[in-house]
């Protein structure tokens, strides 16, 4: 029996999607959001949904929307894997962004200021 994977997206895949109209949804840590030493701290994409990774239940609002969704963290590691993880139990056609923030910046992503995307994160 082959293990169970959690469906990965590239991340030139993924921008090329979200020009079309997929939802990203921008799933790193708060802090993760502001530290220097991390990509694009105090950015985003245009947009990209925000949501704390610590706030995220079975009552999110993503699992009533409609479409794929991606979400990418700093790595694409735990968080968005747990994220996508969390949708993919509610039927959604979700993938994390293989690499991350760091994958997304590398692929030439155009990132704004996070003060312009804040709607949509649940604190």
């Amino acid at each position: 029996m082959d293990p169970f994977r959690i469906p990965a997206i590239s991340a030139e895949d993924a921008l090329r999607a979200v020009e079309k109209g997929v939802r990203l949804v921008d799933v790193r840590k708060p802090a993760a959001r502001q530290d220097p030493e991390k990509p694009a701290s105090g950015q985003t994409l245009p947009g990209a949904i925000l949501r704390n990774p610590f706030d995220m239940d079975h009552s999110d609002p993503l699992i009533r929307a409609d479409g794929p969704i991606f979400l990418a963290c700093v790595h694409g590691h735990e968080v968005s894997q747990f994220a996508t993880a969390l949708l993919l139990l509610h039927g959604k056609d979700a993938r994390y962004v293989a690499g991350g923030f760091e994958a997304l910046i590398a692929a030439g992503a155009q990132l704004i200021p996070l003060s312009t995307n804040e709607e949509g994160d649940r604190h």
